[in-house]
């Protein structure tokens, strides 16, 4: 017999703060940071927005290297872990689910700058094996169940929260760790430039003016189990995962697949579109992703389309790892009583006919919708509650 997932710890660190009270309160307010980097490696004579971890002077690009990028991830762990309140048999018996693009890239990008070495010398480096940083994880903690990395593009730690979620609901683990970790890199950086995909100022989903996307980098970690520990804990209620193969790069203006992907996810959860009360759209800002989800969003929901929010203005295109950041944020704040508005967001696109939240709206109980869909046609949807009856 199936079980609910309950998110019963959470923790993040990004660009806007490392607690979530402090990320929450500038989601609140619209406030924003933003740094410019220039492309010193390609010595281009211009810079590119990023959303940047910029806590000290531990966290500019020069001091980097592996200590650093395991002191984020074990840092956040910890709190998730303490803001769950396991035992340290809870802990032993967990099992982890990591989602990243980059993985440990910028580890070695940071060790390259720190010792002599050569090009080619780092990127024989990094074939260490994607269960690296998941093995470290598991040492770290003594945490003594099975882990899996999930390298999926975007929708890599969404991926992870839905199959996590999964294996608690069949009873085939008691709880899960979940890890959605991706900080800068120069190949993440220059590639996207590479494919004239970053936006040159502002973030502008679904505005009729956007230019792009913007990258940032955070890592947020979810604890899932199979009891709820708190009155205000998210269940999970199902997710559904498919892959649009009309292209190698982007996904099918038509929405057919992502729309297939969100009512699969419904009708595993169980739910009818009209109860949905908030869809968390992914809405990256560039033209195809922006087009095909608007599409989609037609197709499933008609005339009648929810209240929609974009939470990437707030802290980026956190690439691998937004489906557990992006959830943070979003259920977070709900828990604080809003759903947040969509900074950036000024004109109507005609062609889309959406217009996604602009001010903060109070958030009551109810029934939400989290896309995600990669780059490559990788496509998540996930439905997750505050309604105290369900399950």
């Amino acid at each position: 017999m199936k079980r609910s997932a309950f998110i019963t710890g959470k923790a993040m660190i990004c660009s806007l703060g490392d607690s979530l009270e402090e990320i929450v309160a500038a989601v609140r307010h619209k406030r924003i940071k933003l740094e410019q980097l220039p492309f010193t490696v390609a010595c281009l004579p211009y810079t590119r927005p990023y959303y940047m971890i910029m806590r000290g002077e531990k966290d500019k690009l020069d001091n980097r290297a592996e200590a650093y990028f395991y002191e984020i991830l074990f840092s956040t762990i910890a709190r998730a872990i303490s803001d769950a309140g396991l035992s340290s048999a809870e802990i032993r018996d967990m099992h982890l689910f990591f989602g990243s693009t980059s993985m440990d890239i910028p580890v070695f990008e940071g060790n390259h700058c720190k010792v002599s070495s050569t090009v080619s010398g780092m990127f024989l480096q990094s074939s260490n094996g994607y269960g690296k940083i998941a093995d470290a994880i598991m040492e770290r903690f003594g945490i003594e169940g099975h882990c899996y990395s999930f390298i999926t593009a975007c929708t890599s730690s969404a991926n992870a929260l839905l199959y996590a979620a999964s294996m608690v609901e069949e009873r085939c683990i008691e709880r899960a760790l979940v890890v959605g970790y991706d900080l800068f890199n120069n190949l993440g950086f220059y590639g996207f430039e590479g494919l004239k995909s970053i936006a040159a100022s502002g973030y502008k989903p679904f505005d009729r003016q956007r230019d792009g996307l913007i990258l940032g980098e955070a890592c947020g970690v979810a604890v899932l189990s199979g009891e709820r520990r708190k009155g205000g804990d998210f269940t999970c209620l199902g997710g559904a995962n498919l892959c649009d193969t009309y292209s190698v790069t982007s996904h099918d203006e038509e929405g057919i697949a992502v729309a297939e992907t969100m009512n699969r996810a419904l009708k595993r959860a169980g739910i009818d579109p009209g109860e949905i009360s908030v869809i968390k759209a992914h809405a990256t800002g560039t033209e195809n992703n922006d087009r095909t989800e608007c599409a989609a969003m037609r197709l499933v929901f008609g005339r009648h389309i929810p209240p929609v929010t974009c939470l990437k203005p707030f802290i980026g295109h956190t690439v691998g790892a937004c489906g557990v950041n992006e959830m943070i944020v979003f259920t977070e704040s709900v828990k604080a009583g809003f759903i947040p508005s969509t900074p950036g967001f000024r004109e109507m696109d005609e062609e889309l006919n959406l217009t996604p939240l602009t001010e903060n709206k109070e958030a009551e109980e109810g029934i939400f919708m989290l896309n995600y869909f990669g780059f490559g046609g990788n496509c998540t949807t996930l439905i997750l509650s505050n309604k105290s009856g369900n399950r």
